[in-house]
């Protein structure tokens, strides 16, 4: 199981120069190795590209948290950055660790490469060829990958893709263009698409496909495509083009039709939702199914007790769930977005009152027998129980019972949080007693086929408008919920359907790190929190948790769509810019 993590283990403290040495303990340290001890087989080559798969666990592995920066999770903070991740004041002024992270995958990323080119260039045999090149086009596509994070976040960024000569030359770059960028993240993913296999053996697992470099590809297109149509003005010198949008959305599509149409991959469990009570839903959340068809491209995790576990358990449990620490939660916003099972439509807000039998409150657990299994799946409310695990992680308990303000841990679950918006995740906590808190061996999943769909929807919708193909894709993922198909005001018009497919990535992909950035590319920041009065959190009692926006000057609302080039990178490098918000 998880072949690829044993690797990773072995050369996780080899930085730069891992080798694939058998018997690793009984040998010279390759650290101190010269190049031509150990670049001479594919071997070779491929254990040093786990070192580029290792930091891009670490640049990845917490996308999760970036759903605080949107209306549906309130996010506490942890090492990764100061305080509460909050849709205002955490918008880009301590992601420090975010563009060392990435510059550290592809620093790898450029050293693995350069001995790469020298293998393939002296490599005769087609077969042994045929693994370099394959191995050369993960490279590419994990660096293009970190690339992206980088673009999407700060807009023009040093762009390099060869060894740099020390800090002397590092010290030098400037910022390169996003368009220039973008061309060679194509470029470079079109040679990953070549070079990639269209489908993983077994113990290739957690490696990248060839559907995983259509379907990032396509993704890059798409953000080009929104940037292009909807602006980015905080980005100094980048224009709007509506043409161009309209060429970069047919690109998209192209590329997300391959990965639907090519690959023979499924949705989860597809047409079979489950019950209501055991949705199907979560268990794609659960470490039995992360490879399930579906999912195109994760980072690896494994365990326990190997030194590379996850800290899902941790952040998304309670107390009363191993220990956990219920560092993120769900709020009355995402409730609400879940739909009737009877209209298919959305349900009447719920109203946040303390009384446990108000016909549609928050606190009355009959307020959402009507609503799409994926809300069981995914959060619990009032009267919602979980299995209790130990602290060790390994003991499986009762069940437990979730009340707001009942933390007494022996008859009510114990959650470890202030404030409590009124909502716990159910999503990605395990109930079986497999490792502690934070040694979970699930992926972390960065794309599945859910999102591909919609994000090939949304690409079309915008070329063409919608169609029978495209509803009938998001009927598909509906159906996950036991939900209706879509009625057909809800495709009548692009714009009509434009919110359908919204509406499904907001509770398809809760907890998965994507709203923020579709706020950003869509440019709804002010139309989420309007000008001057934001919005006000509460919890299910109606108690004001935070104001958001409120009475904030436009300023705050840019520094929301484009974060702050490192203050610590700007004073080690004077050629780098600053971002106009930030000035």
């Amino acid at each position: 199981m998880k072949r690829i993590i044993i690797y990773i283990l072995v050369f996780a403290g080899i930085p730069l120069m891992p080798s694939c040495i058998k018997d690793i303990l009984t040998q010279e340290s390759a650290v101190n190795l010269p190049d031509a001890y150990y670049w001479n087989t594919p071997d070779d080559a491929l254990s040093a590209t786990y070192g580029v798969y290792v930091a891009t666990r670490t640049l990845f592995g917490r996308d999760y948290y970036f759903d605080g920066m949107g209306e549906f999770q309130w996010t506490r903070g942890t090492s990764l950055g100061s305080g509460t991740w909050h849709p205002q004041a955490s918008s880009g002024s301590s992601f420090g660790f975010m563009w060392n992270n990435a510059y550290t995958v592809i620093n790898r990323a450029n050293y693995v490469q350069k001995n790469l080119k020298l293998m393939i260039a002296g490599e005769t045999n087609t077969a042994m060829l045929n693994s370099l090149k394959r191995i050369d086009g993960e490279v590419r596509f994990l660096r293009a990958l970190a690339y992206f994070r980088l673009m999407e976040l700060w807009g023009d960024v040093p762009f390099y893709t060869s060894v740099l000569a020390g800090n002397d030359e590092a010290v030098t770059l400037t910022r390169t263009p996003v368009s220039a960028i973008k061309d060679s993240l194509v470029k470079d993913l079109t040679y990953a698409i070549e070079t990639l296999p269209p489908s993983l053996t077994s113990s290739e697992l957690g490696r990248a496909s060839q559907a995983a470099a259509y379907g990032f590809r396509g993704k890059i297109q798409l953000y080009w495509a929104s940037w292009k149509k909807n602006g980015w003005p905080e980005l100094q010198g980048f224009t709007q083009d509506a043409s161009e949008a309209a060429t970069y959305y047919a690109r998209a599509a192209e590329d997300f039709g391959k990965v639907i149409h090519d690959y023979n991959l499924r949705l989860f469990s597809e047409d079979d939702p489950g019950t209501y009570q055991n949705p199907k839903y979560w268990e794609l959340f659960q470490v039995k199914n992360e490879y399930a068809s579906e999912i195109i491209f994760s980072v690896q995790y494994g365990g326990p007790n190997l030194g590379q576990g996850q800290e899902l358990q941790r952040d998304y449990g309670t107390r009363s769930t191993g220990n956990a620490q219920c560092w993120v939660q769900a709020t009355s916003r995402l409730a609400d977005r879940y739909q009737s099972l009877t209209t298919g439509d959305f349900a009447n807000p719920v109203i946040l009152n303390s009384s446990a039998t108000l016909e549609g409150g928050a606190r009355n657990p009959d307020t959402y027998k009507d609503r799409d299994w994926r809300m069981k799946a995914t959060i619990m409310w009032d009267g919602q129980k979980m299995l209790r695990l130990d602290a060790s992680g390994y003991i499986v308990g009762d069940s437990i019972t979730f009340k707001l303000g009942s933390t007494d841990g022996n008859t009510y679950i114990n959650y470890d949080s202030n404030p409590m918006t009124g909502y716990l995740f159910r999503k990605w906590v395990r109930q079986e007693g497999i490792a502690e808190r934070s040694d979970g061996p699930c992926d972390f999943y960065l794309m599945r086929l859910a999102d591909v769909y919609l994000m090939y929807c949304e690409a079309v919708n915008e070329v063409s408008g919608p169609n029978n193909d495209l509803v009938a894709l998001v009927d598909k993922i509906r159906a996950r919920g036991n939900l209706p198909g879509l009625a057909p005001g809800k495709y009548a018009t692009a714009a009509a359907f434009f919110d359908a497919i919204e509406q499904e990535r907001i509770v398809e992909l809760a907890a998965e790190g994507h709203r923020p950035f579709d706020i950003r590319r869509w440019r709804k920041v002010e139309t989420i929190w309007p000008a001057p009065t934001g919005q006000v959190l509460r919890n299910t009692d109606g108690t004001r948790i935070r104001d958001e926006f409120l009475n904030v000057p436009e300023r705050d609302y840019q520094r929301f769509y484009i974060y702050q080039i490192p203050t610590g990178e700007r004073e080690r490098n004077p050629n780098l810019t600053q971002n106009t918000p930030w000035l």
